[in-house]
């Protein structure tokens, strides 16, 4: 079996609403959120039977939007959401579903 998986991938675009591009949103949800799906549902099954953990490393603005970031936001509640349904799904089976929402920092 496989006893943890840590979704990790994040990329974001900056941009107010109305000068986003439809393909600014797909690019960015793409990766942060159905790549976390994708993943996730592949390993489940051994996770599953290892009762083990899922990691999903989100943000914070996966709970509070800010402007110019809603590609990222949206994504980001997305993975935030698919997080607290597993989180239910597994609780039978004795699979912790962790989310992790790192704050803003500024590399020195």
């Amino acid at each position: 079996g496989l006893w943890g998986l840590v979704n990790n991938a994040g990329v974001s675009t900056f941009g107010e609403v109305e000068f986003a591009s439809l393909d600014d949103y797909k690019k960015v949800a793409e990766i942060n959120l159905w790549g976390t799906v994708r993943v996730t549902k592949a390993f489940l099954p051994l996770i599953r039977r290892a009762k083990g953990r899922v990691v999903n490393i989100t943000s914070m603005l996966g709970r509070m939007a800010s402007p110019s970031r809603s590609c990222y936001c949206i994504s980001k509640f997305g993975v935030a959401a698919f997080s607290d349904c597993l989180r239910q799904e597994m609780y039978r089976w004795g699979v912790r579903v962790i989310l992790i929402e790192p704050s803003n920092f500024v590399a020195a």
